[in-house]
């Protein structure tokens, strides 16, 4: 147990993924999402950063899809995109595939926005790996990419049979 914290309760049999765990937890936290968009100038909410991240990766979207993306419910995306709107970020537009539904889509100063944010990662991860040679760095882009591609695999599998393996009873909270 060399990564996991000393004190945690369930650690994981696995340091790489205690290591993966705080690595994913780190990253994804509000107040480091704002620290690290600030050093490119941007001062976002962590929501807000998040959202027009989803919006330059994926592109334009329903509202309630970006609240599922976000993992949120509809009156939170709702204060979130006026905000966004208000500062010029995005945008709102009719989605052609059906008319009674809009889509939301960055602006061009979203657009750059999302730019900065990829400025902003770029910059974090070259500080991460300083000092790391060409070789490790290598290594870990191979490494990681291959991770990547089996996660996504086994998201398929599992999203296509969500009950699990044949066999296997759902457990419940009151058990």
């Amino acid at each position: 147990m060399a990564m996991a914290e000393q004190n945690d309760p369930h650690p994981y049999s696995s340091d790489f993924l205690a290591a993966l765990t705080g690595i994913i937890a780190q990253w994804t936290a509000p107040s480091f999402l704002v620290a690290v968009t600030a050093r490119e100038g941007i001062d976002l909410d962590s929501t807000s950063i998040t959202a027009i991240s989803i919006l330059g990766r994926r592109g334009p979207l329903r509202p309630s899809a970006l609240a599922e993306h976000l993992a949120t419910g509809a009156s939170n995306v709702s204060k979130v995109l006026g905000r966004l709107e208000t500062s010029g970020l995005v945008e709102r537009r009719k989605d052609d595939a059906d008319a009674r539904a809009s889509l939301v889509q960055l602006t061009p100063a979203g657009e750059d926005m999302a730019t900065a944010f990829v400025r902003a990662g770029d910059g974090m991860l070259e500080e991460l790996l300083d000092g790391w040679t060409e070789k490790e760095r290598h290594l870990l882009t191979q490494l990681t990419q291959r991770l990547d591609s089996s996660t996504r695999a086994f998201a398929a599998r599992i999203s296509t049979n969500p009950s699990g393996p044949q066999g296997s009873e759902e457990r419940t909270v009151s058990e």
